[in-house]
């Protein structure tokens, strides 16, 4: 498989500056957090002061509990008040964890959508829900543990040593000079674990489009008996995945014991000269075993860093991908933002040329215009650009923009938005959601109406089926419609493009999932339709477009016939060819 190269130096500062830039939107949550849990810290210092007081005066003044009990009630109730603010400071941090993944997630959301379906088509399905599912929860960590232990790393070693240098500067230098260890030693091993990390996250996005992919081809997987290859398939790239995570496991754990040495060394060294001291009475026992209490939790931010550190490299590499569909340029930044002048007179596209990178394939010179109302057909063999040439109608590739006018006004000009509420658009495989019946149809007309519904049913030829439901509108469809049959599926979709009443309805093959029957209904559905509306559709089947106004027949990017069904099938062109076929293959 192919990664991506390790991010230099400039492109790390641009991750990090990207997910401080995303911490911001609970700032107040964070600051919170580390604000609970240094007041933690402080409150453990008084503790150990108060535990050494009390220990000091049982063991060399023969004090009595009655005596130590104003010492140990404090102490006591330090103990509980800490357990709390360990808690509210946990729950905190993860409250502004879930913000700023929530935050992340919409902003990620809406930049796709933007992007439209190119952009995942490109990338990949599986990589693109690998970004906004794992790595986005890759976060939670980075901004959970890895920030807060970033500023108790620095706050309460600082706080330790403002206290123990007036107490016993000697300790206090053994603390200063020891402490740099661990954070040296951490940048040493950064750099290979954050190289692991990247390759780590690079198979998970091949694993997941691969996944995606079988899941969507099963069918065809089991027909072709191809299924135990695949499965040999998947097994060598799991592989690759295991071997990429146990590097990263490897170099964590080994990280970590490391890490765990150095502090146990310093703490140990801290120990004996302590004990050294102690022995030749250069030192009273209450400022020693103070020393003593702070040194583990003098090193503990530090150990925790160095634990948490693997967050911050996730959270890098889980921002890469991230950063990648941020700066991805939108349709929205190459139009303009005139609003569309209604209602919809005509269409015109003038030398409209598209090919998408690195291939041949695409549209070249298509001059027509479409009216305002009536059925216009597109056919053509695979490949002949009638898909493209809708995409570019429906302005995903905004490199066509400025050969599409709408009513005389350059698509380049105009605002999307505009635009393209005055389409309705159906493909081949039309796509329905988890939500009931009547939330799917109001997706096109949040306000719909009951009666609204039942009239778009009923054009497209589903109210029957839909009232059959177990609960009617009401009944909750399964993961892209599941528990209906395609016939179904594709009904439904069109009741919702009935139901948005736009004046530009197209369709990928409408009736490419239906009986006779019934695709005879949604047939005379759509010539009605298109008495006071334009109809655009994609024709497989040619015999379904023999009342079309007119027929562009496609082949290579080009529009190579035009006319009307009878006309066509007269001249010797592609389009008799096509007939005598008997099909025409999107």
């Amino acid at each position: 498989m192919t990664t991506k190269p390790r991010p230099n130096r400039a492109q790390q500062q641009t991750l990090r500056a990207f997910l401080k830039q995303y911490s911001q939107s609970a700032s107040g949550l964070l600051k919170l957090s580390i604000s609970l849990g240094t007041l933690n810290a402080l409150l453990m210092i008084a503790s150990c002061y108060l535990l050494a007081n009390a220990t000091h005066q049982v063991m060399f003044e023969q004090a009595n509990l009655q005596a130590v009990s104003p010492l140990l009630w404090p102490l006591a109730g330090l103990i509980l008040v800490r357990a709390l603010l360990v808690t509210l400071s946990e729950r905190v941090s993860n409250l502004a964890a879930l913000k700023i993944k929530n935050v992340m997630r919409n902003t990620l959301l809406e930049k796709l959508s933007k992007l439209g379906p190119a952009y995942s088509e490109q990338k990949g399905h599986g990589a693109t829900l690998n970004t906004l599912h794992n790595g986005v929860e890759a976060l939670h960590q980075y901004y959970a543990n890895y920030i807060p232990s970033v500023a108790y790393s620095a706050l309460i070693p600082l706080a330790i040593l403002v206290v123990i240098f007036p107490t016993d500067y000697k300790a206090g230098l053994i603390f200063l000079l020891t402490a740099p260890l661990i954070p040296f030693f951490m940048i040493l091993v950064g750099h290979k674990a954050e190289q692991l990390n990247q390759e780590r996250w690079q198979q998970l996005a091949v694993l997941g489009n691969y996944f995606f992919d079988r899941l969507q081809g099963l069918t065809q997987l089991k027909l072709f008996n191809a299924t135990k290859r695949e499965l040999n398939s998947i097994s060598q790239i799991s592989d690759d995945y295991r071997g990429a995570t146990m590097g990263v496991l490897k170099v964590a754990f080994l990280s970590s014991f490391a890490l765990e040495f150095l502090a146990t060394i310093s703490v140990a060294l801290v120990a004996v000269i302590i004990g050294f001291r102690l022995f030749f009475g250069t030192l009273d026992f209450a400022t020693g075993f103070v020393v003593l209490l702070l040194a583990p939790e003098f090193y503990l931010p530090l150990r925790q860093m160095g634990t948490h550190y693997h967050a911050k490299l996730e959270g890098i590499s889980a921002a890469a991908d991230m950063v990648d569909i941020i700066n991805q340029s939108d349709v929205d930044e190459h139009i303009g933002s005139s609003k569309l002048e209604l209602p919809l007179k005509d269409i015109q596209l003038n030398a409209l040329t598209f090919h998408y990178p690195e291939t041949n394939e695409g549209v070249t010179d298509i001059n027509l215009t479409l009216p305002s109302t009536g059925l216009i057909a597109f056919v053509g063999e695979s490949g002949s650009g009638k898909s493209t040439l809708f995409d570019c109608l429906l302005g995903f590739h905004h490199q066509a923009n400025n050969a599409i006018r709408i009513n005389g006004q350059p698509l380049s000009d105009t605002a999307l938005a505009d635009w393209q509420a005055q389409l309705a658009w159906i493909p081949q495989h039309a796509t329905l959601f988890y939500r009931t019946v009547a939330e799917n149809l109001r997706i096109a007309k949040p306000d719909a109406s009951q009666a609204e519904l039942d009239e778009a049913a009923s054009k497209a030829g589903a109210l029957e089926f839909i009232t059959a439901l177990p609960d009617g509108f009401d009944t909750l469809l399964g993961e892209q419609g599941e528990g209906l049959s395609g016939g179904q599926k594709q009904r439904i979709a069109l009741a919702r493009a009935f139901l948005k009443n736009a004046p530009v309805l197209m369709l990928d093959e409408p009736t490419a999932h239906l009986d006779s029957q019934t695709e005879h209904l949604i047939n005379q559905a759509i010539r009605e339709y298109a008495k006071d509306h334009l109809v655009l559709v994609i024709a497989h089947r040619l015999n379904t477009v023999k009342h079309a106004d007119n027929i562009y027949v496609m082949q290579q990017g080009h529009i190579v016939e035009s006319g009307q069904y009878q006309q066509l099938t007269e001249q010797a062109g592609l389009f008799a060819k096509l007939v005598n076929q008997g099909d025409a293959h999107a």
